[in-house]
């Protein structure tokens, strides 16, 4: 676990971190509170989960196949939101097209977000999801986001400072 120090630092210099899934390297770079907003609109879509200890595995199995969001969750915190707005696009293949009368090889692409989460959903176990999202969660510096946002909401709750005057119609 980071200082607070060290994460400062590494935010402040945009020190870029690498994460590699199955052989792919991604640079993650300090996350931004777009990002922060983008995820928690996918948190948003995850179906609600009831917590009693008695019935975890058949509450898991039964809104597992709903989950698949927790996958574009990690690729976005991977990403960051800006290179999601970008809507890169990666070979995921080639087929082959037929045009007029001649054939050649055709590349087949797919957005980079939804290649990277079908990729985490498919090559990383529970376990290393999990860690991944704790790792990319705790450098988003959520407790700040939240501080900045209770700041702003309690500075714009306006007070009645004097009583309205009465108009000359009574009202």
């Amino acid at each position: 676990m980071k200082k607070t120090e060290q994460r400062t630092a590494d935010t402040i210099l945009q020190r870029e971190k690498t994460i590699t899934i199955a052989g792919t390297e991604y640079t993650a770079c300090a996350p931004t509170p777009a990002t922060l907003i983008m995820v928690s609109e996918l948190v948003a879509d995850l179906p609600p989960i009831e917590s009693n200890g008695l019935t975890i595995l058949r509450e898991t199995l039964r809104t597992a196949r709903d989950c698949k969001v927790i996958g574009k969750i990690a690729a976005t915190l991977i990403l960051g939101a800006k290179r999601i707005k970008e809507n890169r696009q990666v070979e995921v293949g080639r087929k082959r097209a037929h045009w007029y009368s001649w054939r050649r090889d055709v590349p087949v692409t797919e957005s980079e977000l939804d290649h990277l989460a079908e990729t985490i959903l498919e090559e990383l176990t529970m376990e290393q999801i999990r860690s991944l999202l704790q790792e990319r969660l705790g450098d988003m510096q959520v407790a700040d986001f939240f501080a900045v946002t209770t700041f702003l909401r309690a500075a714009s709750i306006t007070r009645p400072t004097r009583e309205p005057e009465a108009t000359a119609s009574g009202q």
